[in-house]
């Protein structure tokens, strides 16, 4: 089995991981929705995925290809493709290299080391970290992928081993994972789950601990907390955090994959709760939901603004579209 860049599979019989078919895939292994994987292979991650299939049986028709590929970068598809490629040094690390693709994939781990070759792989991803040359980041995304797989897939190892010598690519990253930890040890942020509702509200108190500097993010969320700390900590999927007059609501990437090792509550199309609390702005600002179908989301306002609405207002709002939502499901 060998690994081909995804621009440049063509219509060769291929596997793939972690990732979307081709018109060649004889077999898909991933937990994208949809992705037309075997029902007995099926778990939460796409690496448990691979693991289920190399342990039952390898062996099979599909295998008889020899191409593997992938069509994006992350954590979880490293360690699939890792695991494809070799399957018995896989083997032999096969609790840590879980652990690092739910790190990368969830927010959730079990050992601090995974987390922290999680954030070296993210920094090989990012174009002000990354020891790569900054032109490979000028280049088209499926090129992009390309040289990093076939960078990291021989460096995962290492990377693993030798993790405290790499301390330069996850320290400010942990030093802020362990801010968030202490802060809700401390009381600063707090966390109060809604079971019924599989809700957890998390408030955080303003400037209770240095933020992060981030380029480049999706939400200011993980500007001021780290979001790892809070999804070790609960089994909650719909995610309400509350800092000053910024609120902003999410429903984790769990719930986009074909989660399978329990049933999660769907996700409710919030947009016309969005509608209804942006009149609530009188105009000053407008709240927007991106979609049931984005892999992140979000409920949030837009350009970053602050609300004028009282947090037990929006709480007590969100809660009742989540509640009303679930019944009639």
């Amino acid at each position: 089995m060998r690994y081909v860049p995804y621009h440049k599979l063509g219509g060769t019989p291929n596997l793939i991981v972690d990732g979307k078919a081709n018109d060649g895939t004889v077999l898909t292994l991933s937990h994208w929705p949809a992705s037309g994987t075997p029902a007995v292979y099926k778990d939460d991650l796409s690496a448990q995925i691979v693991y289920r299939y190399l342990e039952r049986d390898s062996a099979t028709p599909e295998a008889a290809c020899s191409v593997v590929s992938n069509n994006h970068f992350d954590e979880d598809g490293l360690v699939s493709l890792y695991a494809i490629l070799n399957p018995q040094a896989a083997a032999e690390e096969r609790h840590a290299l879980i652990d690092i693709a739910s790190a990368g994939d969830f927010g959730v781990f079990n050992d601090r080391e995974s987390a922290r070759v999680s954030f070296v792989l993210s920094a090989w991803a990012n174009p002000g970290l990354s020891p790569l040359n900054s032109g490979v980041f000028a280049r088209p995304h499926p090129e992009i992928t390309a040289i990093l797989y076939d960078e990291l897939l021989v460096r995962l190892p290492k990377i693993m081993q030798k993790i405290d010598n790499l301390r330069r690519y996850w320290r400010d990253e942990d030093d802020f994972l362990t801010r968030t930890e202490d802060a809700i040890e401390a009381g600063k942020i707090s966390l109060i789950e809604y079971p019924e509702i599989d809700l957890l509200v998390v408030r955080i108190e303003e400037n209770a601990f240095a933020t992060f500097d981030r380029e480049h993010c999706a939400s200011w969320i993980s500007s001021v907390l780290h979001p790892m700390a809070i999804h070790n900590r609960t089994q909650r999927m719909r995610i309400l955090v509350m800092c000053g007059k910024r609120y902003e609501f999410y429903y984790r990437y769990e719930t986009w994959v074909d989660y399978v090792s329990r049933p999660l509550k769907k996700r409710i199309d919030l947009t016309a709760l969005a509608k209804t609390l942006s009149k609530l702005e009188n105009g000053k600002c407008r709240w927007q939901f991106n979609g049931i179908d984005d892999i992140i989301a979000r409920l949030k306002l837009t350009d970053g603004e602050e609300t004028r609405i009282k947090g037990d207002d929006f709480l007590t709002a969100l809660k009742s579209a989540l509640s009303e939502s679930d019944a009639s499901a």
